[in-house]
């Protein structure tokens, strides 16, 4: 069963700085290094080190960014078929401002990712059965409209859809998700995200939601709201579930939701238990926050396990 997921393939530059300046100001870092990042290409690297067949469907440069964007995607097996390359634009690059606690500021330049062509329905593989959209795809240019059609292709072959949001498209194309959410299987989100999108919602969220919402089309809607350090709250209209996470000493946060998302999606998609799901995404997210770097910061399954088994001897 191969996944598609569509969204950014950036270069991210990382430096850890030894604090954070104010606007004009002076700082040090401490540490710069490349890795491959985008929301997209960070969920596609941490599903296939998981081993799930999936295919990423992005737009790079031909630059050298091109070559970084993708090397963590490449390293573990990711199906790049459908990666397409702008020889007028350049690959989508961000600047991550690592601060003293591990929390990242991003500055980031979209650049080819805006341009990603329609894709030929046909041209897609016979067995794909998930559509996983990062909330970057739905943001602007070709990019926008190419993530739709492949909304119309998912919905008329009944395959479902996952969204991750993010807060540039909240407040440029609300009505949109308010539109696509009766679609979705799966909505992740955090806290500042629902909150926005949903500007009604009290700190009781689920009864919240789901009783104000009034859509009888959202019945089987799940939404993985994530916590960062305090873990994850699962919610449907039927149930809820509150899992805390393992506190540890965060060095980057840099993809730490895009993992929780691959986590979550791996679980889900073999039937396990929300508890379960739940987690496999924090110690997926948790792990990722205790290594610098983004997709090449991406844990292994049997990683994942041991840190899991050793928490719970704990």
């Amino acid at each position: 069963m191969t996944i598609l997921v569509v969204g950014d393939a950036n270069a991210d530059a990382s430096a850890t700085l030894s604090r954070f300046p104010s606007e004009g100001d002076d700082s040090s870092i401490n540490m710069l290094q490349w890795s491959s990042g985008g929301s997209a290409a960070n969920v596609a690297t941490a599903l296939a080190l998981l081993g799930h067949p999936v295919r990423l469907i992005a737009r790079v440069g031909t630059d050298p960014a091109a070559e970084i964007a993708l090397r963590a995607a490449h390293t573990v097996g990711v199906d790049c078929s459908a990666i397409q390359h702008d020889i007028d634009t350049v690959t989508g690059q961000c600047f991550v401002a690592i601060s003293p606690n591990g929390e990242r500021t991003f500055l980031s330049f979209r650049g080819a990712n805006n341009e990603l062509a329609s894709i030929d329905k046909s041209t897609l593989p016979d067995d794909w059965q998930w559509l996983h959209i990062a909330g970057h795809a739905l943001l602007e240019g070709q990019q926008r409209n190419t993530t739709w059609q492949l909304i119309e292709h998912a919905q008329q072959r009944q395959i479902p859809i996952s969204l991750d949001l993010c807060l540039p498209l909240i407040h440029s194309h609300s009505d949109d998700i308010h539109t696509l959410i009766p679609h979705l299987q799966i909505l992740f989100a955090n806290k500042p995200e629902l909150f926005t999108l949903f500007a009604h919602l009290s700190e009781e969220l689920a009864p919240t939601f789901f009783s104000t919402t009034n859509n009888p089309s959202i019945n089987h809607l799940l939404i993985a709201l994530k916590l960062g350090a305090d873990g994850c709250h699962i919610m449907s209209q039927q149930d809820q579930l509150v899992l805390p996470t393992i506190t540890v000493q965060a060095v980057d946060t840099t993809g730490c939701g895009d993992a929780f998302v691959a986590g979550f999606l791996d679980r889900y998609l073999n039937h396990s238990s929300w508890s379960d799901c739940a987690v496999y995404a924090n110690a997926l997210g948790t792990l990722t926050a205790m290594r610098y770097g983004s997709g090449e910061a991406l844990p292994s399954r049997i990683q994942i396990q041991t840190f899991i088994d050793t928490y719970n001897q704990g």
